[in-house]
């Protein structure tokens, strides 16, 4: 039989001549001692602590039920008695330690702003659409800048995504006796922008300390050579374009095994890129390996033994050697898109070689991102001809979204069948 939970109650240390607190877990019973350091005798000050030991417990008590309800709790499966917000909080608190946990915050924080107050019963099509409206209406300003953009409904689409998501996750826990549906606004057709290999040449020399000086798209550019390189920058550009690997992932890679499993490493020996450790989480972000293109061999080859070098004199010095292929001032880099907006600027590549857009007057493009190598290697590699599926598995991604995202945009894959039609 359990042993009943009595309440706390003050004691006195017999040694220390002070209060503590006496109690007992309200879920394992096991004893619980807090110390306080109020001497014998001042009952009033003990008996105030103590009052604040118990609110301090019924808060964290309330918290954890909000969080992670009982078992035998009836109001868990009913959408009219669970709120939104609760929802959320328990997804929020399965996605922590994931690499989706700080994008499943940020939309958590605009969902929160709008559905706050509601329970899952309301979530229909109208409330949805209503989201989705409103989100339009807000504003985006970048930190630091001066104006900002609406929000764009594929924004709007990917955090009614993680709302959907989180239901998912309540009712496999809870099983709710009616799911709602989250309605999602239409996909906006995929118009990724990419580079061609000259606009790539001409951001590869920014990076080498070239500047443009004259001249323009229709007859040719002038240019000096006397800028400051940025080496980080170029291995960046150089191994994010090469694999299309991503940029987090590009910037966590090393030359070595992560001891802890988690970071992506180059393996010359098997001319294997590995975007991510054994350990890491799988996400839909998949991450798989791919073979170093040929082109990167050499480069990868000169950048390891430059590398060990300079390892073997940090360390002789008593320094610590910082892992990564892209670093900076010996440290590793967690972002690097204002260098690389800089550089765009440079290599002048406001209007595309392709077709003469303005990439920063159409809405679908603006100015590239360093998720534009990603876009570049997928669409050069598909004009090349390449089969869709080498290119997918390559690129770690669905044959079908290399589909739905490029194939509409990019058919030199299919030059076959057309010969053969």
């Amino acid at each position: 039989m359990p042993r009943p939970i009595e309440p706390p109650r003050l004691d006195i240390d017999p040694k220390r001549k002070k209060f503590f607190i006496r109690d007992r877990h309200p879920i394992t019973s096991k004893p619980v001692k807090q110390r306080l350091q109020i001497s014998a005798g001042d009952d009033r000050a003990a008996q105030k602590a103590l009052a604040l030991y118990i609110l301090e417990r019924e808060r964290l008590l309330a918290e954890r039920d909000f969080v992670q309800p009982a078992d035998d709790d009836p109001t868990t499966s009913n959408p009219k008695l669970v709120s939104i917000e609760r929802c959320l909080v328990f997804y929020g608190q399965k996605m922590m330690g994931t690499s989706n946990q700080q994008i499943t915050g940020y939309h958590m924080a605009h969902l929160l702003r709008h559905w706050g107050g509601k329970t899952l019963a309301q979530i229909k099509g109208a409330t949805c659409r209503a989201y989705w409206q409103a989100r339009q209406r807000e504003v985006f300003i970048p930190k630091g800048a001066k104006a900002g953009t609406p929000t764009s409904l594929s924004t709007a689409r990917r955090e009614l995504e993680t709302l959907s998501a989180a239901v998912g996750v309540w009712h496999k826990e809870f099983n709710l006796t009616s799911r709602p549906i989250v309605t999602l606004p239409d996909k906006s057709d995929s118009h990724p922008d990419w580079m061609t290999d000259a606009e790539y040449q001409r951001l590869l020399r920014v990076t080498r300390g070239g500047r443009i000086i004259g001249g323009d798209h229709k007859r040719g550019f002038e240019w000096d050579e006397s800028g400051t390189p940025q080496p980080h920058l170029e291995r960046f550009n150089e191994l994010a374009f090469a694999s299309g690997s991503r940029a987090g992932v590009t910037l966590a890679m090393g030359w070595e095994r992560d001891p802890e499993g988690i970071r992506g490493y180059v393996d010359l020996a098997t001319l294997t890129i590995y975007r991510k450790g054994a350990s890491a989480p799988r996400t839909r972000k998949r991450g798989d390996p791919c073979r170093i293109p040929d082109r990167l061999v050499p480069i990868l080859t000169a950048w390891k033994a430059a590398d060990m070098a300079e390892k073997a004199k940090v360390e002789a010095a008593g320094g610590t050697w910082v892992d990564r292929i892209v670093r900076y001032k010996n440290g590793s880099i967690k972002r690097i898109g204002q260098a690389f907006e800089t550089a765009v600027d440079h290599a002048r590549l406001q209007y595309r070689d392709i077709d003469g857009v303005d990439r920063l007057a159409d809405t679908t493009m603006g100015k590239p991102t360093p998720h534009v190598l990603r876009h570049s290697r997928a669409t050069l590699l598909l004009r090349a001809g390449v089969p869709p599926i080498e290119v997918a598995e390559f690129l770690s991604m669905s044959l079908k979204m290399l589909l739905d995202t490029y194939g509409h945009h990019h058919t030199e894959y299919q030059k076959a069948a057309a010969a053969a039609a």
